[in-house]
Protein backbone atom coordinates (compact mmCIF):
# COMPACT_ATOMS: atom_id res chain seq x y z
CA UNK A 1 0.00 0.00 0.00
CA UNK A 2 1.29 3.45 -0.95
CA UNK A 3 1.82 5.48 2.24
CA UNK A 4 3.04 8.75 0.72
CA UNK A 5 2.29 10.73 -2.40
CA UNK A 6 4.64 10.09 -5.29
CA UNK A 7 4.95 11.11 -8.93
CA UNK A 8 2.36 8.54 -10.00
CA UNK A 9 -0.45 9.16 -7.57
CA UNK A 10 -1.78 10.30 -4.24
CA UNK A 11 -1.66 8.04 -1.20
CA UNK A 12 -5.00 6.74 0.12
CA UNK A 13 -4.42 8.82 3.26
CA UNK A 14 -4.05 12.00 1.16
CA UNK A 15 -7.24 11.23 -0.75
CA UNK A 16 -9.26 10.63 2.44
CA UNK A 17 -7.78 13.70 4.13
CA UNK A 18 -8.55 15.87 1.06
CA UNK A 19 -12.24 14.96 1.15
CA UNK A 20 -12.40 15.15 4.96
CA UNK A 21 -10.98 18.69 4.83
CA UNK A 22 -13.52 19.57 2.12
CA UNK A 23 -16.35 18.29 4.34
CA UNK A 24 -14.99 20.21 7.34
CA UNK A 25 -14.77 23.41 5.30
CA UNK A 26 -18.34 23.08 4.06
CA UNK A 27 -19.52 22.42 7.62
CA UNK A 28 -17.61 25.40 9.05
CA UNK A 29 -18.98 27.74 6.38
CA UNK A 30 -22.53 26.41 6.89
CA UNK A 31 -22.28 26.87 10.67
CA UNK A 32 -20.88 30.38 10.21
CA UNK A 33 -23.82 31.27 7.98
CA UNK A 34 -26.29 29.73 10.45
CA UNK A 35 -24.78 31.70 13.36
CA UNK A 36 -25.01 34.97 11.40
CA UNK A 37 -28.83 34.86 11.47
CA UNK A 38 -30.37 36.32 14.63
CA UNK A 39 -31.52 33.52 16.93
CA UNK A 40 -31.51 32.81 20.62
CA UNK A 41 -28.10 33.12 22.26
CA UNK A 42 -27.88 29.57 23.66
CA UNK A 43 -28.41 27.67 20.37
CA UNK A 44 -26.09 30.11 18.57
CA UNK A 45 -23.37 29.55 21.16
CA UNK A 46 -23.70 25.78 20.73
CA UNK A 47 -23.23 26.20 16.97
CA UNK A 48 -20.18 28.39 17.58
CA UNK A 49 -18.68 25.73 19.86
CA UNK A 50 -19.22 23.05 17.22
CA UNK A 51 -17.75 25.33 14.53
CA UNK A 52 -14.69 25.94 16.74
CA UNK A 53 -14.26 22.20 17.29
CA UNK A 54 -14.42 21.60 13.53
CA UNK A 55 -11.83 24.38 13.13
CA UNK A 56 -9.50 22.62 15.56
CA UNK A 57 -9.92 19.36 13.63
CA UNK A 58 -9.31 21.23 10.38
CA UNK A 59 -6.15 22.76 11.85
CA UNK A 60 -4.77 19.40 12.99
CA UNK A 61 -5.43 17.74 9.63
CA UNK A 62 -4.11 20.76 7.76
CA UNK A 63 -0.79 20.83 9.62
CA UNK A 64 -0.13 17.30 8.42
CA UNK A 65 -1.48 18.08 4.96
CA UNK A 66 0.76 21.12 4.54
CA UNK A 67 3.80 19.18 5.73
CA UNK A 68 2.99 16.30 3.36
CA UNK A 69 2.40 18.73 0.50
CA UNK A 70 5.80 20.38 0.78
CA UNK A 71 7.78 17.23 1.69
CA UNK A 72 6.38 14.74 -0.86
CA UNK A 73 6.41 14.53 -4.60
CA UNK A 74 3.21 15.77 -6.14
CA UNK A 75 1.73 13.45 -8.77
CA UNK A 76 2.47 14.35 -12.35
CA UNK A 77 -0.32 16.08 -14.25
CA UNK A 78 -2.42 13.99 -16.59
CA UNK A 79 -2.25 14.49 -20.33
CA UNK A 80 -0.27 17.40 -21.75
CA UNK A 81 -1.20 20.38 -19.58
CA UNK A 82 -0.15 23.97 -20.13
CA UNK A 83 2.95 24.61 -17.96
CA UNK A 84 1.49 27.90 -16.70
CA UNK A 85 -1.65 26.07 -15.55
CA UNK A 86 0.50 23.51 -13.72
CA UNK A 87 2.43 26.27 -11.93
CA UNK A 88 -0.78 28.11 -11.02
CA UNK A 89 -2.58 24.98 -9.84
CA UNK A 90 0.31 23.82 -7.68
CA UNK A 91 0.78 27.31 -6.25
CA UNK A 92 -2.92 27.54 -5.41
CA UNK A 93 -2.84 24.09 -3.79
CA UNK A 94 0.13 25.00 -1.57
CA UNK A 95 -1.45 28.37 -0.70
CA UNK A 96 -4.72 26.65 0.24
CA UNK A 97 -2.88 24.15 2.44
CA UNK A 98 -0.99 26.97 4.18
CA UNK A 99 -4.15 29.04 4.61
CA UNK A 100 -5.91 26.12 6.30
CA UNK A 101 -3.13 26.17 8.89
CA UNK A 102 -3.01 29.94 9.35
CA UNK A 103 -6.74 30.80 9.37
CA UNK A 104 -7.58 28.65 12.43
CA UNK A 105 -4.62 30.24 14.23
CA UNK A 106 -5.96 33.69 13.29
CA UNK A 107 -9.40 32.71 14.63
CA UNK A 108 -7.80 31.64 17.93
CA UNK A 109 -5.86 34.91 18.11
CA UNK A 110 -9.08 36.80 17.43
CA UNK A 111 -10.79 35.10 20.38
CA UNK A 112 -7.69 35.77 22.51
CA UNK A 113 -7.44 39.46 21.69
CA UNK A 114 -11.17 39.79 22.41
CA UNK A 115 -10.35 38.64 25.93
CA UNK A 116 -12.01 35.21 25.88
CA UNK A 117 -10.94 31.63 25.59
CA UNK A 118 -12.13 29.85 22.45
CA UNK A 119 -15.11 27.72 23.57
CA UNK A 120 -15.51 24.12 22.45
CA UNK A 121 -18.28 21.63 23.22
CA UNK A 122 -18.43 19.75 26.54
CA UNK A 123 -17.25 22.76 28.56
CA UNK A 124 -13.77 22.68 27.08
CA UNK A 125 -12.07 25.90 26.00
CA UNK A 126 -8.77 26.68 24.34
CA UNK A 127 -7.15 29.30 26.58
CA UNK A 128 -6.30 32.75 25.29
CA UNK A 129 -2.72 32.94 24.16
CA UNK A 130 -2.45 36.71 24.66
CA UNK A 131 -4.35 39.23 26.73
CA UNK A 132 -7.25 41.36 25.54
CA UNK A 133 -6.23 44.17 23.21
CA UNK A 134 -8.81 46.07 21.16
CA UNK A 135 -6.31 47.36 18.61
CA UNK A 136 -4.73 43.94 18.06
CA UNK A 137 -8.22 42.46 17.80
CA UNK A 138 -9.14 44.85 14.97
CA UNK A 139 -5.91 44.05 13.12
CA UNK A 140 -6.33 40.29 13.51
CA UNK A 141 -9.99 40.46 12.49
CA UNK A 142 -8.98 42.38 9.35
CA UNK A 143 -6.25 39.86 8.55
CA UNK A 144 -8.65 36.97 9.19
CA UNK A 145 -11.31 38.45 6.88
CA UNK A 146 -8.73 39.30 4.20
CA UNK A 147 -7.19 35.83 4.46
CA UNK A 148 -10.63 34.19 4.34
CA UNK A 149 -11.51 36.14 1.21
CA UNK A 150 -8.21 35.19 -0.46
CA UNK A 151 -8.75 31.59 0.63
CA UNK A 152 -12.22 31.52 -0.93
CA UNK A 153 -10.79 32.96 -4.17
CA UNK A 154 -8.12 30.25 -4.20
CA UNK A 155 -10.71 27.60 -3.41
CA UNK A 156 -12.81 28.85 -6.32
CA UNK A 157 -9.77 28.46 -8.62
CA UNK A 158 -9.19 24.96 -7.24
CA UNK A 159 -12.80 23.93 -7.89
CA UNK A 160 -12.74 25.58 -11.34
CA UNK A 161 -9.61 23.59 -12.22
CA UNK A 162 -11.17 20.35 -11.06
CA UNK A 163 -14.35 20.99 -13.07
CA UNK A 164 -12.33 22.05 -16.14
CA UNK A 165 -10.28 18.85 -15.97
CA UNK A 166 -13.36 16.71 -15.55
CA UNK A 167 -15.80 18.31 -18.00
CA UNK A 168 -13.74 20.26 -20.56
CA UNK A 169 -10.52 18.23 -20.77
CA UNK A 170 -12.26 14.95 -19.89
CA UNK A 171 -9.23 13.51 -18.13
CA UNK A 172 -9.09 11.31 -15.05
CA UNK A 173 -7.97 13.89 -12.45
CA UNK A 174 -11.20 13.56 -10.48
CA UNK A 175 -10.96 9.77 -10.57
CA UNK A 176 -7.42 10.04 -9.19
CA UNK A 177 -8.71 12.25 -6.35
CA UNK A 178 -11.33 9.63 -5.61
CA UNK A 179 -8.55 7.08 -5.06
CA UNK A 180 -8.67 5.31 -8.43
CA UNK A 181 -5.49 4.28 -10.24
CA UNK A 182 -5.12 6.22 -13.50
CA UNK A 183 -2.60 6.06 -16.30
CA UNK A 184 -0.53 9.16 -16.98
Amino acid sequence: MQLRDNGLGFSPFTVVLHWLVAALLVSIVALSIAVSFPVDAAPAMNLIKIRNLLGVLLFLGSVYRFWARISSYHPLPLGTPNPIEVIVSRSVAVALALAMVLLPVAAWLSWSTAGTAMPLPWGIAIPAVIGPNAQAHRVIEFLFRFGSTAFLAGLSLHIFGALKNHFALRNDVLKRMLGKHVEL
